[in-house]
């Protein structure tokens, strides 16, 4: 009994002082950006694929012809290389809602224009839009790219080919779960095709780009 009560004092004294530091003992913060950080996609989610309409597209300059109506269906994908950054390539297929006739009386062919394009992305200001509850994570947000882009023009049996260097900017959202709104402007620089007509014409010239696009995505 006596080396019971000589033992039992210590014991009390030393869980007091453990507990004591453990209630004391420093964490480490937390900051937003180790919160709201996006995590890194794992490989079944690096790759978006997506099927729909390219609005900004509908309305086109036909030359001699003037103002056209098409149906342009797009199809594009997006890889991620990292959260923040992605490769992607699409391809726009302008189909006429009117069939034209040409100079020579023919009628103009059903798919008489489209477009291949092919860059990157990167998704900006990911942490403060986390932050902030906005939309923001994988494929989603707003973005600056650079896209190397290539217009194509059908006349009779020979195809016109426009490429350009194209700085954009734009900004992609998700409609629920399937489908996204993408849209970007951007403007850009590539040969003139005037130039190769004989006419006195700048080699180079001043390219636009303006896609509005609906997109069913997985």
């Amino acid at each position: 009994m006596r080396l019971f009560r000589t033992v039992l004092p210590g014991l009390l004294i030393l869980a007091a002082t453990a507990t004591s530091h453990g209630q004391t003992a420093p964490v480490a913060p937390t900051t937003p950006e180790d919160v709201a950080t996006p995590l890194a996609p794992d490989d079944a989610h690096k790759l978006l694929l997506k099927v729909g309409l390219n609005a900004g597209r509908s309305v086109r300059w036909s030359g001699y012809a003037g103002w056209s109506g098409r149906t342009p269906v797009s199809l594009a994908a997006e890889y991620a290389l990292s959260p923040r950054f992605t490769l992607y390539g699409q391809l726009d297929t302008d189909i006429d809602v009117l069939r034209r006739r040409s100079l020579d009386g023919n009628t103009m062919p059903l798919v008489s224009s489209g477009a291949i394009g092919v860059g990157g992305r990167y998704y900006y200001n990911q942490v403060g839009r986390a932050r902030n509850n906005r939309a923001h994570g994988l494929f989603v947000g707003n973005y600056l790219g650079l896209e190397l882009h290539t217009e194509l023009e059908r006349y009779g049996s020979s195809l016109r080919t426009g490429p350009s260097l194209n700085a954009l900017w734009g900004m992609q959202r998700r409609l629920g779960r399937n489908f996204l709104v993408d849209f970007n402007a951007g403007v850009g620089y590539g040969p003139n095709r005037s130039a190769t007509t004989g006419y006195n014409t700048s080699a180079g010239t001043i390219a636009t780009q303006f896609n509005l696009g609906i997109y069913f995505g997985r």
